[in-house]
């Protein structure tokens, strides 16, 4: 239990921290990667809704839940395109939920006949509590603490860019790269008078597909900055048999080793219908993070071609 309440209050403090990280962190399911990266929204021709599901920490009180439901809209003949993400953050007293809206516009054939830059741009709308009741802390005179509870709402703009060498899928090997950042321009979020200073996010990906005749492995790099104080970086390594399933392996450099696995059921609701359900699951092989527990993640996406 002592050992519980150390690691807990060690992350409430990193948690309410001005420089600490704000967003959640990304994740090794390649699928999602449009919740950090507007420019990722429907790269394709393809509607597709989707939803993520984060638990950390299992078994400790209060520890970080995360996840988001999204919907995304390719208007081919414009070449752009639109989506709209609800998204949830809960750490102990602080909770995060609200509204991200996406667009993106797609320039053709920028390095070859087959290749695509997307550069998207994202407005976020959220809710901000703090709900010190109940909680533990060191200290039990903090100005946050003594206000137990708080709300506030605040927005925030973002942008970035993604490219991919060629967007045919099994016909060439393909090369892929994004970067976004999050919270570049929003406003001052006030709890009794305490500036929670928002803090600029990035988010940076680089890969590729190396196709056989009905499977690719796709080697992925993501990176998380905060402004340099806090970075993560994922390796990730995938492999996806057409229509069928995949399974991948993944580390993280704070020490968090990963293994993800799903099923692809083809023509489901129809011709040009694909449902994609996976599950990941983590755990801190570093000493100190093995003492937290596992952690899972859940994504379910369904895509249907409009062309």
């Amino acid at each position: 239990m002592k050992r519980k309440l150390i690691v807990l209050t060690a992350f409430f403090a990193l948690a309410l921290s001005a420089n600490a990280q704000q967003l959640a962190n990304s994740t090794h399911i390649p699928e999602a990667r449009t919740a950090w990266n507007p420019a990722f929204t429907a790269t394709g021709s393809n509607i597709i809704t989707d939803g993520f599901f984060r638990m950390q920490w299992l078994g400790f009180t209060g520890a970080p839940v995360s996840g988001f439901a999204s919907f995304q809209y390719p208007f081919a003949r414009y070449n752009m395109s639109g989506g709209a993400l609800l998204h949830f953050d809960k750490t102990g007293p602080v909770s995060k939920i609200g509204v991200q809206l996406n667009y993106a516009y797609k320039l053709k054939k920028v390095l070859g006949r087959y290749s695509q830059l997307s550069l998207g741009i994202s407005g976020d709308f959220q809710q901000y509590s703090f709900n010190g009741s109940g909680q533990i802390f060191n200290d039990d005179g903090d100005a946050l603490v003594n206000a137990s509870r708080a709300s506030n709402f605040f927005p925030s703009l973002g942008g970035g860019f993604y490219y991919i060498s060629n967007t045919r899928e099994y016909k060439d090997n393909t090369f892929f790269i994004g970067a976004a950042i999050s919270q570049v321009l929003t406003t001052k979020v006030l709890v009794n008078d305490f500036d929670q200073e928002r803090q600029k996010h990035i988010h940076f990906n680089v890969g590729g597909r190396f196709y056989g005749y009905d499977f690719f492995v796709e080697p992925m790099l993501t990176a998380n900055l905060v402004k340099p104080d806090i970075i993560d970086v994922l390796y990730s390594l995938k492999y996806e048999m057409r229509d069928a399933f995949w399974a991948g392996l993944g580390y993280a450099s704070s020490g968090m080793a990963a293994f993800q696995g799903g099923v692809i059921l083809d023509e489901f609701g129809g011709k040009d219908g694909n449902l994609r359900l996976g599950v990941l699951g983590n755990y801190g092989i570093k000493s100190s993070l093995s003492k937290t527990g596992p952690g899972l993640e859940f994504y379910v996406g369904y895509s249907s071609d409009i062309r």
